[in-house]
């Protein structure tokens, strides 16, 4: 946790310039202004294979997440290849998104503290191979539409797709295509049940209550 969050009356300060600079430096790169909580890990090696729709959180500081984060925000786009596209409001709070072919994120979409999502093995499975070979190793793209709510610690493996306003249980490790309107939650994650119509839904970050905002002014708690 930065030191410089917990000091009252100068936190909002730092973020401000935080901010500045982040887009300052990153606009042209990723797309319209993304608001950053502490400073995520980016590595790409392709800039022009990245884009970050507006309004997007990327939360790195657990002083920002009232679960806490395990580490900052790490995007890590692992080949001259690979493509991440994520739409607008999206929220993320520690966790990561590791890219070797593609990832594909829609609007609305929200990954709660440390959730990550992988397109690859990152290791072949050979016994002989895995530890030093980079070869052969398994990937295919993940797609999360419109709306889904990835809950706390959740993983999403490669191939997976996710269904619009779909909802992942905390703790959950996605290995299939999970339908749209849909509760799935386990290791592996399971079918839990429909999501009714009038049911309430996630809100976007930009529409979630302000509790990040409140953070920058509030004194925190002893």
């Amino acid at each position: 946790m930065n030191p410089l969050f917990r000091i009252w009356g100068i936190r909002k300060a730092v973020h401000l310039l935080l901010n500045a600079w982040f887009n300052a430096r990153y606009a042209r790169r990723l797309g319209h202004a993304v608001q950053v909580f502490g400073l995520p890990l980016l590595e790409v090696e392709n800039w022009q294979n990245i884009r970050i729709g507006r309004g997007a959180w990327l939360i790195s500081d657990s002083f920002f997440s009232q679960p806490g984060v395990n580490h900052p925000v790490m995007i890590r786009l692992m080949s001259p290849e690979a493509k991440l596209t994520i739409g607008d409001d999206f929220g993320i709070s520690g966790g990561g998104i590791c890219v070797q072919t593609e990832v594909r994120i829609g609007n609305g979409v929200m990954m709660g503290a440390n959730a990550f999502v992988a397109d690859t093995d990152f290791h072949p499975l050979g016994t002989d191979s895995r530890r030093f070979n980079f070869d052969n190793i398994r990937s295919r793209p993940v797609v999360i539409e419109d709306n889904v709510f990835i809950g706390m610690n959740s993983i999403i493996l490669k191939g997976v797709t996710i269904g619009q306003n779909a909802v992942i249980g905390a703790g959950s490790v996605v290995t299939r295509d999970v339908p749209a309107n849909e509760i799935w939650s386990g290791n592996p994650a399971r079918f839990v049940r429909r999501l009714v119509a009038d049911e309430p839904r996630p809100a976007a970050p930009a529409a979630a209550p302000p509790a990040v905002p409140a953070a920058l002014t509030a004194v925190p708690a002893a």
